[in-house]
């Protein structure tokens, strides 16, 4: 069961770390930072905009004194603190070759823990890259291990999530081992970060520029397009896999790819120019009204993983802070905001198992590099409580038994690809099922409450039958929020009794 540290609140530092010496890589004012540093109760791997005589201080400073060498504890001393320079992180805006360099880097640094994700290439040939965090990265992955993804800069105009994941990578790495939620999350969930999406966007973007929604300012790829109404929706639901990559441009079709060839189960996409979580759908139906709350069949937890990172968030709930929209509690309702056809969230939650959600981080769209500093403090306990949502509802691994049903069948039990799990509650069949990975697994995020799962598998093609395994009932609850549950296909029905 994952367990969940308040990570801002009070870091436990393990007494069997030994915590590594500034690099020297950082300073102010022509001295050296000391990092990491402990300070206030948190363990610092960047600069502070609340070090002692700087108040509220945009601009993040940083300890040039530790009174403990071995704990890292920094000076309480305002002037054993300098302004940090542009070489700490955080202060400034990251060009596209160093994300990339960056992502490389710490890969050579952490290679048991750190693999290079290559998604793609944009319109003008830039490299889209990632990066894989997880134990045993260089290893096949352990069974049953969710993956998880946080992708930003969509639009190039909106790049303060961009410098949180580039950043946020750095952190998970040097964090394993020393702050027990950090190697709680890498020991037990594969993360994937990828800083930008559209790199020759953020190319034409402009700092401290706070609107713009067209080519010129930035938002839009390089063809001319705004990728977030780029990907396939409902209406191409029963298009074949060729047709539906037809006239995308080619950052979304990388995305595509990426999404479509992994397990995910739970993902994140970051925006600027408002401050709010928003969860699907973003797009009506025909038949649907076309204003109000667009429900998903998973909208309470829907719900839940929105609420998870604006509860968390230290201004989301905040009205205040972006007095140009008001959401309730930090959230909304992506239709219910404004309806978009073609988002990367309602992709993901109709053509794949993954739940995704929107994450608006800043009300100005390329707010001034000074204030990067602060957005970290304000998103980073959101950024670790969010993933370890992936670890709630049931997981398992679907098997059979049967002998000369289907290719490759034999008298041993086998676990099965391509299985169709029904989860019903009280009120009914869910209307969302998902599909067992290429390994047998199967993930389905949920609240506490009894669930009835059974399920499936289409053989008619080659055995005329549909497998089916019994109905197990699970109880997910508060104390036991994921439930481990495999399933057996020991059973056969008619091929017209399979779940449509």
């Amino acid at each position: 069961m994952m367990v969940v540290y308040l990570f801002i609140v009070f870091v436990f530092i393990s007494s069997a770390t030994t915590l590594p010496t500034n690099t020297g890589e950082c300073s102010g004012q022509g001295k050296p930072c000391q990092f990491p540093f402990l300070y206030s109760g948190q363990l610092h791997f960047e600069c502070s905009t609340r070090a002692p005589g700087g108040g509220q201080d945009l601009y993040g400073r940083c300890p040039t004194r530790l009174v403990n060498n071995v704990t890292r504890q920094a000076s309480d001393e305002p002037s054993d603190w300098v302004r940090c320079g542009e070489n700490c992180p955080l202060q400034r805006y990251t060009e596209n070759k160093e994300i990339e360099n960056h992502m490389k880097s710490l890969v050579e640094e952490f290679p048991g823990l750190a693999s290079l994700v290559k998604v793609g290439r944009s319109s003008l040939g830039q490299n889209i890259v990632g990066i894989q965090i997880s134990r045993g990265v260089g290893e096949e992955r352990e069974l049953l291990k969710p993956k998880v993804r946080y992708s930003g800069n969509m639009h190039g105009n909106e790049p303060v999530g961009r410098e949180m994941l580039n950043h946020f990578a750095e952190v998970l790495l040097r964090g394993y081992g020393m702050v027990d939620a950090i190697t709680e999350l890498l020991d037990s969930t594969d993360i994937t970060i990828i800083p930008t999406i559209n790199p020759d966007g953020f190319d034409r973007g402009e700092e401290g520029v706070c609107s713009g929604a067209d080519y010129k300012t930035g938002r839009f790829n390089e063809g001319d397009r705004d990728l977030n109404r780029d990907f396939p929706t409902w209406r191409e639901m029963n298009n074949s896999i060729d047709n539906m990559y037809l006239n995308r441009q080619p950052e979304t079709k990388a995305m595509m790819d990426l999404i479509l060839s992994e397990p995910w189960v739970l993902s994140a996409n970051f925006h600027d120019g408002a401050v709010v979580a928003s969860y699907p759908y973003d797009d009506y139906r025909d038949d649907q009204k076309q204003r109000g709350i667009h429900k998903t069949p998973d909208h309470q937890f829907f719900k839940h993983l929105a609420s998870t990172y604006a509860t968390n968030h230290l201004t989301m709930m905040n009205q205040s802070v972006c007095t140009r929209w008001w959401f309730e509690d930090g959230i909304t309702n992506g239709a219910d905001w404004y309806p978009l056809n073609g988002g990367m969230q309602d992709f993901n939650y109709l053509f794949s198992n993954d739940m995704e959600i929107t994450l608006e981080l800043s009300c100005c769209k390329y707010p001034r590099k000074y204030y990067l500093n602060r957005e970290w403090e304000r998103n980073k306990e959101s950024m670790i409580q969010y993933l370890q949502q992936v670890h709630r509802g049931i997981k398992g691994v679907v098997y059979d038994t049967f002998e000369g049903l289907g290719a490759n069948s034999s008298n041993s039990t086998r676990s099965v690809a391509g299985a169709v799990i029904v989860v019903q509650e009280p009120a009914g069949v869910l209307g969302k099922n998902v599909t067992s990975s290429s390994r047998g697994e199967f993930w389905r995020l949920l609240l506490p409450g009894q669930y009835q799962v059974t399920a499936y598998h289409n053989v008619c093609s080659t055995g005329g039958v549909i497998l089916q395994s019994d109905t197990v009932t699970v109880s997910v609850t508060e104390d036991g929020p994921l439930v481990v549950q495999d399933l057996v296909l020991d059973r056969v029905g008619p091929c017209q009794n399979g779940p449509r």
